[in-house]
């Protein structure tokens, strides 16, 4: 992702659109189906693969399954289908860089995706975790809940990208790199949990992570780092190999 000429947020957002995406929750009952639900989904390329990753808790604290999760392209009626996902956390794991949700996207719905306006990174152009330090600027790109409103007659869900600045401020939690949050912000963080991290260093940008906790009266956020994303799509690919991969309906 190399940056050459200046953006602003709002532009830089707006060529992020079709690799950052609002969770979407499908809630069915046994009278209709409904979309609901809050948070922020991205999507990685990683040997060949696409990836849709977010925050597992996003799932938890909505009382979702991975089943449950819905992305949906901006200008294209397509609803990204996935044949494959993998689970590393459960109530018993203390680790907060499990905190994900990963799941694959159906090879043969890629071209049509991309021609869709789907877009994504190499999980590997990321920056390594102990070069953190010398990152300029971090920019968090994601889905806050404040202006997100669904018109269930249109069935149309509107959502506002919201991309901030953070600078690297002393970790709390450990495995997680936390920024404090400078300049203009939503007015609380909530739905940004899944939110895609860059970096710039060197005048380029680096995929830099996943957030994962946030502190509305502080304006700190906390994120899980690249590196430990890539070694969690990694384990996933060597699970499929062992057969132990849950099938998406499992």
């Amino acid at each position: 992702m190399h940056q050459q000429e200046f953006v602003t947020l709002e532009e830089l957002g707006d060529r992020l659109e079709g690799q950052v995406h609002p969770v979407i929750l499908e809630t069915e009952t046994e009278f209709f189906s409904e979309p609901q639900g809050v948070g922020t989904a991205f999507v990685l390329e990683h040997a060949g693969e696409l990836f849709l990753i977010s925050a597992q808790h996003v799932l938890n604290s909505q009382n979702a399954k991975h089943h449950d999760l819905r992305i949906l392209l901006r200008n294209a009626p397509i609803s990204i289908q996935f044949d494959r996902r993998a689970v590393f956390q459960d109530e018993s794991d203390p680790d907060p860089c499990s905190d994900l949700v990963i799941m694959r996207i159906v090879e043969s719905q890629h071209e049509a995706l991309f021609a869709a306006g789907l877009s994504c990174v190499r999980a590997t152009d990321c920056i390594e975790s102990d070069r953190m330090s010398e990152v300029e600027i971090f920019r968090i790109i994601g889905y806050p809940d404040q202006n997100r409103e669904y018109d269930y007659d249109e069935n149309v869900l509107s959502a506002v990208i919201w991309c901030v600045n953070g600078v690297l401020t002393d970790p709390s939690v450990p495995g997680l790199i936390r920024v404090k949050v400078v300049g203009k912000r939503p007015r609380k963080f909530r739905g940004m949990s899944g939110s895609f991290v860059m970096a710039e260093i060197n005048d380029e940008w680096k995929f830099a992570g996943m957030v994962t906790l946030a502190s509305d009266t502080e304006g700190l956020l906390n994120f899980i780092p690249a590196e430990k994303i890539v070694y969690y799509l990694d384990q996933m690919l060597l699970k499929e190999m062992g057969g132990m991969l849950l099938s998406e309906d499992a």
